[in-house]
């Protein structure tokens, strides 16, 4: 586990709201999005639409997953093959929401 200063910490937890909210936003986006491709261009925009969908919503479960906790250096979310999105550390419990 590696020492950080108070504002490396604090930094390093906001990384993982930062991309919390990312991953959330990619999946709140998919309905509306798909529809206005369905309306502007069709299927074949649809599905182009949603091909990058899937990509960008797998782009955010990994950095989501695999992102370390600034107190434990365990992965935050991932115990063992089990993943809770949760917003404590499945470790430490250290929650998301502490600020400094």
């Amino acid at each position: 586990m590696a020492e950080f200063t108070t504002q490396e910490f604090y930094e390093r937890l906001a990384g993982i709201r930062l991309r919390r909210k990312f991953l959330w936003s990619v999946f709140f986006s998919y309905i509306p999005v798909i529809w206005i491709a369905l309306k502007i261009g069709g299927d074949g925009l649809a599905i182009g639409v949603g091909i990058f969908w899937l990509i960008l919503a797998s782009i955010g479960g990994v950095m989501v997953s695999f992102s370390l906790c600034p107190r434990c250096g365990n992965r935050f979310h991932m115990k063992g093959l089990s993943t809770s999105w949760g917003s404590h550390c499945v470790h430490c419990k250290l929650s998301l929401k502490e600020r400094s």
